[in-house]
């Protein structure tokens, strides 16, 4: 029913677009080249960096700006040129690092440009952060940041000391820390003015798209604002029961069974 009409698709990845094997499926890649080459706007909005969006991006040819560090970034890729990037504050992260013994975590992460920061080498962060072409330092690295930094994620050894954290994220106005749905020992600093549904609202705007026409897909807490925002939303079989509230649809299949292209399927076909 809505064939004459260009909308603006976004697509989370990690759960959502991505299957367990970290793949998108043959039959749903297929179908979003179909609708972008019909006109309408397909894109991707990630807590990924940029670098670790890019393939799957280039892997369905998309046009559109991508949305990277859950709405932090938005880049153009087919420019390399950044038309959007807020970054947490240097001093946050430091004072945030001067708070709790480095013994309490298993790991924690902090990135700006080329630079990344590990306290361990720990293999569990390689598929989401795409390590190659940064330069990595491993070790307690407080007094190596020198300038505002795009991610900051801490892996917690004891689960109770999730408080503890929220706590002293109380102390900044503008910097929370939430920590992933399906993994709960893991916490990531962000923004509370910025999110993937501001990225999007800036893209509404180059494309002269009004937010009816936005169709999000997503699973997880940190998509809460674009599906809360977007004109048609769906959670995920496999998403949070958080978001399945809050989305107008729940897709019937999950992220391994091509949930995206049979609920966009119902829509345009």
């Amino acid at each position: 029913m809505f064939s004459n009409q260009k909308f603006l698709i976004v697509l989370d990845l990690d759960g959502t677009l991505l299957n367990s094997g970290k793949t998108v499926t043959p039959k749903t890649a297929e179908y979003l080249r179909h609708l972008q080459a019909e006109g309408h706007i397909v894109t991707m909005a990630s807590g990924r960096p940029p670098r670790a969006i890019l393939p799957y991006y280039r892997l369905l040819d998309l046009h559109a700006p991508l949305i990277g560090y859950n709405g932090s970034i938005i880049l153009n890729p087919h420019e390399e040129r950044i038309l959007f990037e807020k970054r947490f504050r240097k001093s946050a992260v430091l004072d945030f690092l001067d708070a709790f013994p480095l013994s309490m975590f298993s790991n924690m992460e902090a990135e700006y440009g080329d630079r990344m920061f590990f306290l361990k080498d720990d293999s569990t962060y390689v598929d989401y952060f795409h390590k190659e072409e940064m330069k990595v330092t491993y070790g307690p690295f407080r007094d190596l940041i020198e300038e505002d930094c795009n991610s900051f994620l801490v892996a917690l050894k004891d689960e109770e000391d999730q408080r503890k954290i929220e706590e002293k994220c109380k102390d900044y106005e503008d910097i929370g820390m939430r920590f992933w749905y399906d993994s709960e020992h893991i916490g990531e600093f962000y923004h509370y003015a910025v999110n993937k549904s501001t990225a999007i609202q800036y893209l509404e705007q180059v494309y002269a798209i009004d937010r009816a026409h936005v169709i999000a897909f997503g699973d997880a807490d940190n998509d809460v604002e674009m599906l809360g925002k977007a004109g048609i939303s769906f959670a995920m079989k496999n998403g949070s029961d958080k978001l399945k509230a809050i989305a107008d649809f729940v897709t019937e299949e999950d992220n391994d069974h091509d949930g995206i292209y049979l609920s966009l399927r119902k829509i345009f076909d």
